[in-house]
């Protein structure tokens, strides 16, 4: 009985730390997002009329690393766009892709502009967005790939009434 109850407070304490952490985070509607991916590809497309993530991270961040297979198997089957957080520039984060065989649509925000505008201050961050590009779930830090897709698979399963 004494596990149970630890678990359940455990878990309430990472619910409220998450719940902190992500305060400031932006919700509802989404920022707009630049019109082009490096690769040229318009984002808003991207991600229209389907559930999408949108995933912030930065070459230089280590739990975003041992995350990399989760969101590359997660934008396999789902749309999305990834956002590299001051990472360098163009080339930079192109040479970081290719070397790490990421085959993602990247946004460059070197300056970290179109991260402020999604309240977004620590990565790795992942909006995911429902059919009508609205802000449905957030997560901040370390996810798993089963986290991410009960989420997506929770806005097309006609449960979720966002």
């Amino acid at each position: 009985m004494k596990i149970i109850r630890d678990l359940i407070l455990f878990i309430m304490f990472i619910g409220l730390l998450q719940s902190f952490m992500q305060r400031d985070m932006r919700s509802g509607a989404t920022p707009d997002l630049p019109i082009k991916t490096l690769s040229r590809e318009d984002s808003a497309k991207l991600l229209a009329n389907k559930p999408a993530i949108i995933y912030f991270w930065g070459s230089w961040c280590g739990i975003c690393a041992a995350i990399q297979g989760t969101i590359s198997e997660v934008l396999h089957d789902y749309a999305g766009v990834t956002v590299a957080l001051r990472s360098g520039n163009n080339a930079n984060v192109l040479s970081y892709m290719q070397k790490h065989k990421l085959n993602w649509q990247v946004i460059n925000d070197n300056d970290g502009a179109l991260a402020e505008s999604f309240g977004v201050s620590a990565v790795p961050a992942v909006f995911i967005l429902g059919a009508d590009g609205e802000i449905s779930f957030i997560t901040l830090g370390y996810v798993t790939e089963i986290g991410l897709r009960v989420r997506l698979w929770w806005l097309t399963s006609g449960y979720w009434v966002g």
